[in-house]
């Protein structure tokens, strides 16, 4: 006589396979929604990965629900994955804490992809935002993985999300150089500049008295896309003009007095 017994659980397996052959059905649409959604609010690359994020999630729980209704005893495979997960715990605990505060970044959204920043005294351009890290070309060109963990608790500047920045200069002049003449040379050179905003208005004044030097203040606002090209053009427009005008920037010096 044929032992049929192992046929007894099949209906509950083939329900099981079914619902997660449905499920996958299902999410896969999810999943193209979600892109779509996440896309009118975050760059594509950014939205790519939290979709596929959220596929990965929704399948773990559809396959869940398929194995408990297809008879296989949930509670023994917890207890093995107990046991995998207290082995792997160590190792993936950057990889969590990188993903939640990916997500905290997509909350917050401190910068989008393009953007001028500085991260935590390391400046550059954003280049591609993913659950777990953020790539920047920094200024003189390699590319930066910066983990999420460390972007999130990190300071940032973001120099495209205000539209003008405020260059500042320190300058000496001798002391014998005329103060007045320096100034409105300065001043001069602001005007000069078409990119030099008139509102706030730009300051010149005398901040100091150093050893060596008089010590002038030049600020100036510019649109935050001219900012680069704009500050060294001045800096070196200010040098020029007062050399012109015969104003003399000193070298440090010291004088040494010797008692005989």
């Amino acid at each position: 006589m044929i032992d049929l017994s192992f046929l007894q659980g099949a209906p509950s397996v083939l329900y099981g396979v079914l619902f997660f052959i449905l499920g996958l059905l299902v999410i896969k649409r999810i999943e193209k929604l979600l892109e779509t959604g996440f896309k009118r609010r975050m760059p594509k690359g950014t939205a790519k990965s939290m979709a596929r994020l959220t596929y990965y999630g929704l399948i773990f729980v559809v396959a869940l629900v398929a194995m408990d209704i297809g008879g296989l005893r949930l509670d023994s495979l917890l207890v093995a994955g107990g046991i995998v997960g207290i082995a792997l715990g160590f190792a993936s605990q950057k990889t969590v804490s990188n993903l939640i505060s990916g997500l905290f970044l997509y909350v917050d959204r401190p910068f989008d992809i393009g953007d001028s920043v500085e991260i935590g005294g390391t400046g550059g351009i954003i280049i591609d935002i993913t659950p777990l890290s953020t790539r920047l070309r920094t200024w003189d060109g390699p590319i930066m993985r910066l983990p999420n963990e460390k972007v999130f608790g990190a300071e940032i500047k973001n120099f495209k999300k205000v539209e003008a920045r405020r260059l500042e200069y320190k300058i000496g002049i001798s002391y014998d150089s005329d103060v007045d003449n320096a100034l409105k040379t300065i001043g001069d050179v602001l005007d000069r500049e078409p990119y030099v905003l008139k509102e706030p208005s730009p300051d010149v004044y005398m901040s100091g008295l150093l050893d060596s030097a008089i010590e002038i203040t030049v600020r100036a606002w510019v649109p935050t896309s001219k900012n680069f090209a704009v500050k060294t053009r001045i800096l070196k427009s200010i040098y020029d003009s007062l050399k012109k005008a015969g104003v003399r920037i000193p070298n440090p010096q010291l004088d040494v007095h010797i008692k005989r």
